[in-house]
């Protein structure tokens, strides 16, 4: 037995080890304290399939230490555990808390009177009675079980946060019954830990999910259920919708049939030729909106009549337009989305895509390219620039002189300074285009010109469009669409931003050339992600040395990968140029060949079979594409030079409601009715709505205090949630009173009378009815604030959803708000430390070595969601964060903590219109802006 002190418990340790060769004990090798350790070892049988073979599993001895509690903790959490050894010989830990139920007060024994022992055994059972949320296991015992190789004894050193534990050699011994046992111990907990980090993680799970894969293979254990369960027949226009974007689920379910080694002759269905072999399936039967007439005199502008319609097209008016949408993304590392909160990783998209046309903003170009640049606008086929997008800049040069050499010199100089850059002309269609680019695709900037317009963009495809649009006039100002919404949002409006998506652009997405090379691209980034992957789990068990010099066959052949690894239905792979991998096809990760650009003249009938079911539904459904339009204003607040307040305008016209579903026949007519609140309403919100249930058209509004809101946990359950919604300081109401809750049999809607329009209804629920209103609260001193206020008002503009949000800044909601981001954020940041230890202990990572690891992985920089830098801990051998209270983050947000959220909202409103044949959105918000750093 080992007995030791960590400061709270003391604690006894049983080891016994499953190994592979015959020993007889576990040592002390250099623990002071041990008194004396006894073991027993087992082993794999001899005729397991020898290391190396791809045909069967590997052999690993597998060890199991138990650390018995002195004191079992109840509601608290365990101290991180981990394991190392000198010889590099252990491999993939795994570490449990052994639970048990906590024997309640209630089934214990009846104590003896005497010394308070009967009133305490009392006391228990009234807490017992009336804490729902006590802890009903308590944790007696740590786990901690590992594989190992070899056959000669090994030292094995054991710490938690606390340091260390002990140091103790281990002699393995061969037993093939309790090696079996042994290992399937081991396999379980290891799933088990796995999918709740795959579960509670802020980053893609690659790492977890190959080293399911990986292992099930090389120990022979087979793949759990939540790992191999076929993709759920899903809706096939939500599928789609995924795909589109770049929904988690869709590349998870890709990397994990690519890890485990199923490719699509493994897929569900009739078996089929994984290589591509039949025709491309046909389209969707797309149909033509009808449109209203459109006005001769209407006014489109010049630049939009070298886009192709094909293209969705994003204005910015004005080179100064174009600046500031840059520095608000810039403001938030090149992503607007962490204006609400931090991801655990950063991709910076924006500037990947400057990067690979080759058009960085610099001191230079914002001091010039006001006085060059007359009019420019962003297009493309997709907006994929996490992974390699079909896109470009159009400029309308007024000085194309000054314009073209600026672009020139600026290529040149790039070209000058890389060796691995080239610069030259290549011929698009019988025009002379600059090319400047890499082999592997991080660089691929064509630069056209054409008529006093420049395009620079990185699809060949976007360049021969550009020249064709130029002599046909067929382009996107010439379609009815486009002109329908210049009829709707005027040129005249001088918007910050003016983004349009045609029906023609929304359709290519659906179109069978893109959709099917999105899914080859998921499987062709995961196969990168798997080799780098691979490379990383062959050194951490001393096969091949550093982890850049194994190539694809060798980790095959190793074990590391599966034998269908790299068969691809369009011929491509992956190679291996030291520690890059690139696609044979589409170049660099994160900078794949443009999906315009990609040719696919045959597929396979596993992929025929899957498009062709979406063709059928859309063909069935959605025959239709409506365009998009939205427009962006930005404006100064009077007398606030740090504020501005910027207005959205978005509307779908066309509208074909009916493929919308029933949430669009539950909306009512516009009206320009709309009630007004209370002064203390932080957030309201109200909706015309014609419901069958509800009875004529009925004005539904919603109202919440500015006060403490319960907690959303609170929510769990159907007890909780009416228990919330008892603490929630809102109300629920309806104008003209629409009776429904009148109708109720014996009488319930109606409840018993508390005073002048006021009754209490079953619950504990409140309502007011009069003047044509009807109220409900679980608060009546709510309701007797409010009621002074509500009215039902003529106003201006009609609406049929309207919405507010007042100012955070400075409200008693606004430490609620910070608390919840807080929290989310805390999660994700332990998230990401657990992945860096991921890397440390299951795949051996240095940490000096860690974030470039991460980057080859996943593509994308690891970011601890609180704003700290994560450092490496070597006393408790784990990842923290200096966000951080310590090993963890504290319970609550520090005192400087402000969430990304309340640094910029500063309140908004919108409104929403059903018309027969479009819908129309405004919303209008006022944000506080950093200071621009003309850097």
């Amino acid at each position: 037995m080992i007995f030791y002190h960590d400061s709270q418990r003391l604690v006894r340790t049983t080891i016994t080890i499953a190994g592979i060769f015959i020993g007889a004990c576990v040592l002390p090798a250099s623990n002071a304290d041990a008194v004396e350790v006894l073991a027993s070892a087992i082993a794999a049988p001899k005729n397991t399939a020898a290391s190396g073979s791809n045909a069967g599993p590997h052999r690993y001895g597998v060890a199991i230490i138990e650390l018995p509690l002195a004191v079992p903790l109840v509601g608290k959490k365990t101290a991180p555990l981990s394991v190392s050894s000198a010889s590099g010989r252990i491999h993939y830990p795994v570490v449990e808390d052994i639970e048990i139920p906590i024997t309640p007060a209630s089934e214990r024994p009846v104590p003896q009177p005497g010394n308070g022992r009967l009133l305490g055994r009392l006391g228990k059972l009234i807490r017992e009675l009336t804490d729902e949320d006590q802890p009903q296991t308590q944790i007696v015992a740590r786990r901690i079980t590992f594989l190992f190789t070899g056959d000669a004894p090994m030292t094995v050193d054991l710490s938690d946060e606390g340091g260390e534990i002990g140091t103790y050699e281990l002699v393995p011994k061969l037993d093939a019954t309790l090696h079996a046992t042994g290992m399937n111990q081991w396999w379980v907990a290891y799933i088990e830990r796995a999918k709740s980090l795959i579960d509670g993680g802020d980053y893609p799970p690659w790492v977890e999910t190959y080293l399911v894969a990986m292992l099930s293979g090389r120990t022979g254990n087979g793949l759990p259920d939540w790992f191999i369960e076929s993709e759920e027949k899903s809706d096939p226009l939500l599928e789609t919708l995924k795909y589109l974007g770049g929904a988690e689920e869709i590349t998870r379910h890709i990397f994990r049939r690519t890890a485990a080694g199923l490719n699509d002759q493994n897929a569900p269905g009739p078996s089929s030729d994984p290589q591509a072999s039949v025709a491309m399936p046909a389209p969707p039967r797309w149909q033509q909106s009808p449109l209203p007439e459109i006005d001769d005199a209407v006014v489109t502008e010049p630049i939009a009549s070298r886009v192709p319609p094909e293209c969705f097209y994003i204005r910015f008016g004005s080179f100064t337009n174009y600046l500031w949408f840059l520095d608000l993304a810039d403001e938030y590392g090149g992503d607007i989305g962490r204006m609400v909160t931090l991801r655990g990783t950063v991709n910076e998209s924006t500037e990947r895509f400057q990067n690979q046309i080759a058009t960085k903003i610099n001191q230079l170009s914002r001091m010039l390219g006001a006085t060059v640049v007359q009019d420019q606008a962003v297009i493309g086929r997709d907006l994929f620039t996490n992974d390699g997008s079909s896109m470009g800049v159009i400029l309308k040069a007024s000085n194309a002189f000054l314009l073209r050499s600026s672009l020139n010199n600026d290529r040149s100089t790039r070209a000058a300074e890389d060796d691995k850059l080239t610069l030259k002309k290549v011929d698009v269609d019988g025009h002379q285009v600059s090319l400047l680019s890499k082999p592997d695709n991080s660089i691929r900037s064509f630069l056209a010109e054409d008529d006093g317009y420049f395009l620079i963009t990185n699809s060949k495809t976007l360049v021969r469009r550009f020249y064709e649009v130029g002599k046909s006039k067929q382009s996107l100002a010439a379609t009815d669409s486009f002109r329908l919404s210049r009829s709707l949002v005027p040129v005249e409006r001088d918007d910050t931003i003016f983004a349009y998506f045609s029906p023609q652009m929304l359709q290519g997405l659906v179109s069978p050339e893109y959709m099917i090379e999105l899914r080859r691209r998921s499987a062709a980034e995961s196969d990168v992600s798997l080799v780098h992957l691979a490379r990383l789990a062959a050194a951490s068990e001393g096969i091949g040395g550093e982890p850049s010099q194994l190539g694809v066959e060798e980790l095959i052949e190793e074990g590391f990968l599966p034998l269908s690894f790299g068969k691809r239905p369009d011929g491509s792979g992956v190679v291996t140029l030291g520690e890059r991998v690139i696609d044979t096809m589409r170049g660099a990760r994160g900078s794949f060949l443009p999906i315009a650009d990609v040719e696919i003249d045959q597929v396979t009938e596993q992929e025929a079979r899957w498009y062709s079911s979406i063709a059928g539904e859309y063909s069935e459904r959605f025959p239709q594409m409506d365009p998009i339009i939205v427009a962006v204003r930005r404006d100064e607040v009077p007398g606030a030079p740090a504020l501005e307040r910027i207005t959205v305008h978005a509307e779908i016209a066309p509208l074909t409601p009916e493929k919308y579903g029933r949430w669009a026949k539950q909306l009512g007519p516009p009206t320009k009715v709309a009630i007004r609140s209370a002064p203390d309403d932080i957030v309201t919100l109200q909706a015309h709505v014609a419901s069958d249930q509800l009875g004529p058209p009925t004005h539904l509004f919603v109202g919440i205090k500015d006060n403490f809101p319960p907690e959303p946990e609170d929510f769990d359950g159907l007890l909780n949630i009416y228990r919330s919604l008892r603490g929630l300081p809102g109300y629920l109401g309806a104008w003209p009173q629409p009776g429904a809750l009148d109708r109720l049999p014996l009488g319930l809607g109606r409840g018993r009378p508390v005073g002048p329009g006021m009754s209490r209804l079953i619950g504990g629920l409140y309502r007011y009815t009069g003047g044509g209103f009807s109220v409900l609260s679980f608060q009546d001193e709510v309701l007797t604030s409010t009621l002074p206020f509500l009215e039902a008002t003529e106003v201006a503009e009609a609406a049929t959803v309207r919405g507010r949000v007042g100012s955070l800044y400075g409200s008693q909601l606004e430490g609620w708000v910070n608390n919840q981001l807080y929290q989310r954020a805390a999660r994700s940041s332990v998230a990401g430390a657990e992945f860096l230890n991921l890397l440390t202990r299951q795949l051996e990572v240095l940490p000096e070595d860690a974030f470039s690891r991460v980057r080859q992985v996943l593509d994308a920089d690891l970011q601890c969601s609180l704003g700290g830098e994560y450092q490496f801990n070597p006393n408790r051998r784990s990842w923290e964060s200096t966000a951080w209270d310590g090993p963890r983050p504290a319970e609550f947000p520090p005192q400087d903590y402000v969430s990304p959220l309340l640094h910029w909202f500063r309140g908004g409103e919108f409104t929403m219109i059903q018309y027969a044949d479009r819908l129309v959105a405004d919303g209008q918000m006022t944000v506080a802006r950093k200071p621009v750093t003309n850097n």
